[in-house]
């Protein structure tokens, strides 16, 4: 849904001030939630933190530190690609398919890699993000299907359900809002700041799903540890018999 134009004059430079600070700040709850249960790291926790990380950083450079810098957007969007690909990886379960993966990344990233050194960093911006989107989509969705096939898996007691469900809700979005908005070279700067504003919102929801993640870890920890045999107490000592005393 298109915001009102009038709205976006008024209150446009205070929203798209305290949007990205509010991604910012959310992309950290997960890490310190994480850090202060004491959660025991897995592989795919130590990636979804990473990923918070990033994203924090991502926020701070395109919005407050070098805004509007193409070649930057270009960066970040790359770097973030391979992470989250990676962490759908670590979420896979046959071996086949994590090796499948592997290919398929390290193809992508040559290609791509190859494409910006002979058109530059810039080029076929439009049409890469819908490609890097839609794999991240269709891999999200993977993912839950996965979840949803194993019996034994209580999905919303799952952490990796909300890791995938996030990443299903932002990139979802972002394929949905290139699919009807087209190519941001060909967008007015109002369309582009209204595309902006979608997307920073459902990145909102993709950080407060890593949250629930994150808190839900947490909670598993302490289940397991609550139901953990107790260790058997000591022995009590032998009684002592008294000393034999001779009589004379």
């Amino acid at each position: 849904m298109a915001l009102n134009p009038l709205t976006m004059v008024k209150t446009g430079g205070s929203i798209f001030i305290a949007l990205p600070l509010v991604v910012m700040l959310l992309s950290l709850l997960p890490v310190y939630i994480l850090f202060v249960r004491k959660v025991a790291i897995t592989a795919i926790l130590n990636v979804l933190r990473a990923v918070c990380l990033f994203v924090f950083l991502q926020y701070l450079t395109l919005y407050f530190i070098q805004p509007g810098v193409p070649a930057m957007q270009t960066a970040f969007r790359l770097a973030q690609f391979t992470l989250v690909f990676y962490l759908f990886k670590l979420m896979m379960s046959g071996s086949q398919a994590k090796d499948l993966m592997n290919m398929m990344l390290v193809s992508f990233l040559s290609v791509v890699i190859t494409i910006f050194s002979l058109k530059g960093i810039t080029a076929y911006s439009g049409i890469l993000i819908i490609i890097e989107a839609s794999v991240l989509t269709v891999l999200a969705f993977v993912v839950l299907l996965q979840l949803i096939s194993n019996k034994q898996t209580a999905m919303p007691n799952e952490p990796g359900f909300w890791i995938a469900g996030g990443m299903l809700c932002f990139f979802g979005m972002v394929v949905f809002m290139e699919a009807i908005a087209g190519s941001q070279l060909e967008l007015s700067q109002q369309i582009q700041q209204e595309k902006g504003f979608i997307v920073t919102v459902a990145d909102i929801l993709r950080m407060v799903f890593f949250i629930v993640a994150a808190s839900i870890a947490g909670k598993n920890r302490k289940n397991n540890n609550d139901h953990e045999e107790p260790s058997m107490p000591p022995l009590p000592p032998l009684p002592s018999r008294p000393p034999f005393k001779i009589k004379y």
